[in-house]
């Protein structure tokens, strides 16, 4: 784990937004962690709801890459970023953690949205994640489109702050680079 620089827990900003399908809230902290979470594994064929079902399509981390790494963690949506083996580029990383309650998982899982439009597939690729903030709770959405609607405004909420000092030189880190 790497140390937060001075300055990163003042990064705190909250936003409400009353989702347009429902009458549900859906409140974004975004709230730097005590420290970067630092995970490495292999991306795994997940439920296939990311790209088909949401067009939000996801890499999902082998659970042994994080299996009592994150147990500390509440369960939601994460910032952060991330690097496939196979590519050069660190990519801003819009992740969720837990079991999410849409879709009632029977398994943890921990996927990653790379900001990035993919040509191809990369299972069996090594991903290096970093996990650097919080940005809200997991929900139970009342529709697909409420659901599609909070993820594309936690998309661009990760892509802003990824965008701040001093989250954006993190993509330099050393960890990336080993």
């Amino acid at each position: 784990n790497s140390p937060l620089q001075p300055g990163m827990e003042k990064t705190d900003k909250k936003t409400e937004e009353k989702d347009s399908n429902s009458e549900m809230a859906v409140t974004r902290v975004m709230k730097a962690l005590s420290s970067n979470i630092l995970l490495t594994g292999k991306v795994v064929k997940g439920f296939q709801r990311g790209s088909k079902l949401l067009g939000w399509p996801t890499a999902n981390l082998d659970p042994k890459a994080f299996h009592g790494k994150v147990d500390h963690l509440e369960e939601g949506v994460y910032f952060g970023y991330a690097k496939i083996e196979s590519d050069e580029k660190v990519y801003k990383t819009a992740l969720s953690i837990g079991w999410n309650p849409q879709f009632k998982n029977k398994e943890k899982t921990v996927e990653a949205y790379l900001v990035n439009e993919f040509p191809e597939d990369f299972y069996d690729e090594e991903m290096k994640l970093m996990i650097c903030g919080h940005v809200r709770a997991q929900a139970k959405f009342n529709s697909l489109d409420s659901l599609k609607d909070a993820i594309r405004a936690d998309v661009d909420a990760t892509v802003k702050i990824l965008d701040t000092k001093p989250y954006f030189d993190l993509r330099e880190a050393d960890f990336f680079k080993k």
